[in-house]
């Protein structure tokens, strides 16, 4: 069994790698089309992703792919990427079972700040202070945030669910009528 202190930095490191080699996990485009055909866009880092790409394109053609990395790449930290990458997969998830649609763009940096804040919250209430709350600068994200595994009850994945169903509930429409 591996001590944290070997384990540190193993998700973080992994975040960068896949980040800065643009890795995205199988079917993850055919999954940003189908959330696409759902909302309006999905905006990333200031730059949107609109739905009616998918009327212009197929959910396997490589034109798509391109597209929506075009999009991707404009996020300079390569595990702020990943986030956004994870946090676009769970919203997949959820639209698949929850939601058949979605007015308006779906603004997914919010959402990862949101799960972000969440796991702060998390971690203050067990008492952490110091270093362990430690924030990157560039992106206000917990630095232990971008180091946690995807899984588990204190994974990514476990608050970018949270931070979704908040987001979905609050910011989205739930009648006919549009908010702005």
């Amino acid at each position: 069994d591996m001590s944290w202190g070997d384990r540190k930095g193993q998700w973080l490191r992994r975040r960068r790698l896949d980040g800065a080699i643009n890795r995205v996990p199988v079917g993850f485009y055919e999954k940003v089309w189908k959330i696409l055909q759902k909302c309006h866009g999905l905006s990333i880092d200031g730059y949107v992703l609109p739905s009616s790409t998918t009327r212009e394109m197929t959910p396997c053609e490589i034109k798509f792919a391109v597209h929506v990395e075009s999009v991707l790449n404009h996020v300079p930290q390569p595990e702020y990427r990943q986030l956004l990458v994870e946090a676009i997969l769970v919203l997949t998830f959820l639209s698949d079972i929850e939601v058949n649609s979605i007015g308006g763009i779906i603004h997914v940096d919010r959402i990862v700040h949101m799960a972000n804040d969440l796991f702060l919250q998390e971690l203050k209430s067990f008492g952490a202070t110091g270093s362990i709350l430690e924030k990157d600068v560039a992106t206000g994200i917990c630095h232990f945030f971008y180091d946690s595994a995807p899984s588990g009850a204190y994974g990514t994945m476990t608050y970018l669910t949270k931070a979704i169903i908040i987001y979905l509930h609050d910011f989205l429409p739930s009648t006919g009528c549009a908010m702005q």
